[in-house]
């Protein structure tokens, strides 16, 4: 019987819908946090291990979540993921593949090298030039700050008048805000398409009466049927990162376009969810079988 390595934080709401799915399917499930993995090498093999010192065998992996931390906790998890990979061992999403989304400004070089619209985004080394650097852009553009290595909106901050504060980061990333309230409504509001397999699987609009849409940050998800133009950029985006499934969250510009503003490669779907009568985790769960071996 095949073994699926679930790598997530909690046994929560989104691994318990995964699990059951996969269960149904004749898969045996096991969880671990993957900040309690070991590599361990000697003269024959590498090897990873648990924290009493026993191998990990699986034959899949899903990556359900990637803790935030110092560059250094950030590339260990990546490593680990790589030694499984060496293993043999199918693994979803792939450590070159979380690369180029947990690093937000990967992602922007990707988008922008590709010619995906992405706000205009500055990383700047230092704090006190970052501070100097925000306060001309301030001048003209309204900003956000975002966490490099950040994901469900946690230490967003939206600049404006105020000064750039100082943070314990020592490299800042900015972008442009697109301030674009929807007047009507008297709110804010962008996309999240979830794709798999190069698929779209769900859209939905997140709306906020504050600028940060997110949902962890106090938005709401209501559906929403994606746009050609819509779904031809998600996909796009999507297939730049190598993403077995991805979230590509979207917004428009005061002219009506549409840019990318992050590409999540271990999405959440439970607001998503909210929105659909289809079951989002067994429609995963099925592309994953798919690849499992």
């Amino acid at each position: 019987m095949k073994k699926v390595l679930i790598l997530t934080d909690k046994k929560g709401w989104h691994f318990q819908q995964l699990k059951k799915s996969l269960i149904k399917n004749d898969i045996l499930v096991e969880s671990i946090n993957i900040s309690k993995l070991i590599i361990a090498t000697d003269y024959k093999n590498t090897k990873i291990l648990r924290e009493d010192g026993s191998e990990v065998n699986a034959s899949d992996v899903i990556v359900r979540y990637i803790p935030g931390g110092s560059l250094e906790e950030i590339v260990t998890y990546l490593n680990i993921l790589r030694v499984f990979k060496n293993q043999g061992v199918n693994i979803i999403n792939t450590a070159e593949s979380i690369e180029k989304t947990v690093d937000k400004s990967l992602t922007s070089i990707i988008l922008k090298n590709n010619n995906i619209l992405t706000p205009k985004t500055w990383v700047i080394r230092g704090k006190n030039k970052s501070i100097e650097f925000a306060q001309e852009l301030l001048k003209n553009h309204v900003l956000i700050y975002k966490p490099l290595f950040g994901s469900q909106g946690k230490g967003l901050k939206i600049i404006k008048n105020n000064k750039l504060k100082k943070n314990s980061e020592q490299v800042y990333y900015l972008q442009k805000l697109e301030d674009i309230k929807i007047k009507s409504k008297r709110e804010w509001q962008d996309f999240r398409i979830l794709i798999c397999n190069n698929k779209i699987i769900a859209s939905m609009i997140r709306k906020n009466k504050k600028k940060i849409t997110n949902i962890g940050q106090g938005g709401s998800s209501f559906n929403f049927n994606a746009s050609k133009k819509i779904k031809k950029i998600s996909i796009k985006a999507s297939k730049l990162v190598n993403a077995d499934y991805a979230g590509i969250d979207i917004i428009k510009d005061k002219y009506e376009g549409l840019k990318v503003i992050e590409i999540n490669s271990i999405p959440a779907w439970k607001a998503l969810q909210k929105t659909t009568n289809i079951n989002i985790a067994s429609i995963l769960a099925k592309a994953f079988l798919a690849k499992l071996k």
